[in-house]
């Protein structure tokens, strides 16, 4: 089950790093759900390779909103967290991916970091729930990225958001309370913090690949 959420004006006017205002993204309506594939490119810094390559535990946090474009409650979340670990014996990365989809993880192994990068940029398959729920409104898609966040609290609530909505248990909660979480997993950077924030350009339901 896919979680509807919410998210303020405020945080989205957040840009963190100078990051560009939009990402490159294909959404199309597949089998009545809007599903989005993303070119991570731009968020990514210069330096990933020797960020990815120490040896411990890196994590990028991506978190994934759609809301109207006139404001108001948005009505998606989507939320992704990808684990890179660099073997230094055998040097290959290990990686495990967790969303709403698998959410105790996939794993894959790269011997090279330009097949890792290639990759980490390319996120497809994000569920952004039923296409039908657009109706005739125009939409924005906002993209949070952050490389091994700084806010525990952030990393651990993403996790339990992506548990949680997963076994789709009980009723989904109230637009205000999901507009609480977006608020969150969206707002701007903490000191220190390696945090990216887009903004798509406005898109209809018309205006999306096949059906």
């Amino acid at each position: 089950m896919l979680a509807v959420v919410a998210c303020t004006c405020a945080a989205l006017a957040v840009r963190a790093h100078e990051a560009p205002a939009s990402l490159p993204w294909s959404p199309q309506a597949r089998g009545g759900r809007l599903v989005a594939a993303f070119d991570l490119g731009p968020a990514f810094p210069p330096n990933l390779q020797r960020l990815l390559s120490n040896g411990l535990t890196d994590v990028i946090a991506l978190h994934f909103s759609l809301v109207p474009e006139r404001g108001g409650d948005p009505i998606a979340l989507q939320a992704r967290t990808i684990d890179v670990l660099y073997d230094v014996w055998d040097e290959t990365y290990g990686v495990t991916v967790k969303d709403t989809a698998t959410p105790h993880g996939r794993s894959r192994k790269f011997g090279r970091f330009e097949d890792l990068r290639a990759f980490l940029v390319d996120a497809r398959d994000v569920d952004l729930g039923p296409a039908g729920e657009l109706g005739e409104g125009r939409w924005v898609l906002l993209t949070r990225v952050e490389v091994n966040p700084v806010s525990k609290e952030l990393l651990e609530r993403t996790r339990e958001f992506i548990a949680t909505a997963a076994t789709g248990r009980g009723a989904a909660p109230s637009r205000s309370v999901l507009g609480a979480m977006a608020s969150f997993f969206l707002r701007g950077a903490e000191p220190g913090a390696d945090v990216h924030l887009f903004r798509s350009a406005p898109f209809t339901v018309r205006e999306l690949g096949p059906r």
